[in-house]
């Protein structure tokens, strides 16, 4: 694993160029100015430094080049790494599980409710076949709360069956209602 950043690895091949360059002008330039100490072979020396410098720039690039896939490789894997750890901390599974058991506890409550609701309409059968109990009289025009009597009745309320227990009419309960209240409440 290389501790060199591709940035850093294509940064010390640009560097050996531009030092290959300045050697080979430097001593261009004193050749011009008429160095009789510069000889064409330190010339073609720096110039194959030069073109040496320019291979190595290549072997660079393509260092960097692997370099940046093993980084992005790297990135990835503790990506997904990570990623599965935050599943795995609240794995969809547990929420599958208490779906199903809220979906049973739903379905418990429909028929609970529904339950309640056929005994309270056979009561109130019982209470209009025998007629052993008198009907509990509905005012419309009187407020409830003064039409309130103690213990369990039977009638009707605006033409509907009402079964009374202490005054509140416990003919059948609002299952779609219910179901409501618990799932957006819970």
């Amino acid at each position: 694993m290389s501790t060199e950043t591709p940035e850093q690895i294509l940064a010390a091949a640009d560097t050996a160029i531009e030092e290959a360059d300045a050697e080979l002008q430097g001593l261009e330039q004193r050749v011009i100015a008429d160095d009789a100490d510069v000889t064409p072979e330190q010339i073609e020396q720096a110039r194959s430094r030069r073109y040496f410098a320019g291979l190595r720039r290549q072997a660079a690039e393509k260092r960097a080049a692997t370099e940046r896939q093993r980084l992005a490789a790297e990135a990835e894997r503790a990506t997904l790494t990570e990623v599965q750890q935050l599943l795995d901390a609240a794995p969809k599974s547990v929420v599958d599980e208490k779906l199903a058991a809220a979906q049973r506890a739903v379905a418990e409550l429909r028929d609970a409710i529904d339950a309640y609701n056929d005994g309270a309409q056979a009561a109130w059968q019982v209470f209009a076949r025998t007629k052993a109990v008198p009907m509990t009289a509905y005012d419309p025009l009187m407020p409830m709360h003064h039409q309130i009597r103690p213990g369990l009745g039977w009638g009707y309320v605006h033409g509907s069956q009402a079964l009374w227990l202490d005054g509140q009419n416990i003919i059948s309960l609002d299952r779609a209602g219910i179901v409501k209240r618990v799932t957006e409440e819970g």
